[in-house]
């Protein structure tokens, strides 16, 4: 059934009707309103501080407010409600304050998400960090949830995501090839010297050296044979001397 502004709606009075829709009317539009969770005040403080410690009897009524945390927890960042334990009656959902817990981290969660304001940041960072902390105890991580995770970047998702850009990068990544290294060629001068084994200049092996290139030539030349000959005919003469002196 459409509704107009003729149609009537049963069991519902004219004045009645015309209200709900002008309610109606003057909500589209509007933006919803997402609940914020707040510090408590000083003298909200001051107030449950003397509740706590028996000086005042009445029960402040901020203390069953989802929306209104304590300094002390917030501080400590205490702010995550207990894991659900069968031997830990504090930690049932219809424990008031385990229920209290979980309304407001919910909210504190929801907040982080997208903060609006300078107020909103600071709650994200506190919320992060104290999803960050129960990150970091290996029994406690287990029981974070996505929602969580993705506020510190540790979600399935944005690990996947992850991993799929690192295998990317390393793809595109040019492979490094190390150029090859070649030994300059010595000239045939610096060569032959380092081969022979002396230095250049005058030296007691340059000398040895032309007595043994002499001596090689003297013996292709023949000059060897002579000077061989010539010690024979000098002997021979030295011996007939000899012989001769000794007839006289």
């Amino acid at each position: 059934m459409k509704f107009n502004s003729t149609s009537k709606t049963p069991g519902v009075k004219p004045e009645v009707e015309e209200k709900l829709f002008e309610n109606i009317i003057d909500n589209l539009g509007k933006p919803k309103v997402k609940p914020k969770v707040r510090v408590e005040t000083m003298s909200e403080r001051i107030e449950r501080l003397t509740y706590q410690y028996d000086e005042n009897d009445k029960r402040p009524i901020h203390l069953d407010n989802p929306l209104i945390v304590s300094q002390e927890d917030m501080t400590n960042r205490n702010l995550r409600p207990k894991q659900f334990s069968n031997l830990d009656p504090n930690s049932y959902p219809s424990n008031p304050k385990q229920k209290k817990a979980l309304t407001t981290w919910e909210i504190m969660v929801d907040q982080a998400k997208n903060p609006k304001d300078k107020y909103d940041r600071e709650s994200a960072k506190q919320v992060r960090q104290t999803i960050l902390d129960s990150w970091k105890k290996p029994t406690m991580r287990k029981y974070l949830g996505e929602d969580e995770l993705e506020l510190i970047g540790r979600s399935k998702k944005q690990l996947e995501a992850k991993r799929k850009r690192e295998a990317e990068n390393l793809k595109e990544r040019p492979v490094y090839v190390e150029p090859p290294v070649y030994e300059p060629v010595p000239k045939l001068n610096d060569y032959m010297r380092d081969k022979a084994g002396f230095q250049p200049g005058i030296s007691k092996d340059l000398i040895q050296l032309q007595s043994e290139i002499k001596k090689n030539m003297d013996y292709v030349m023949g000059n060897e044979n002579q000077k061989v000959e010539s010690k024979e005919s000098v002997s021979s003469a030295n011996d007939k001397y000899k012989e001769d002196e000794d007839d006289r």
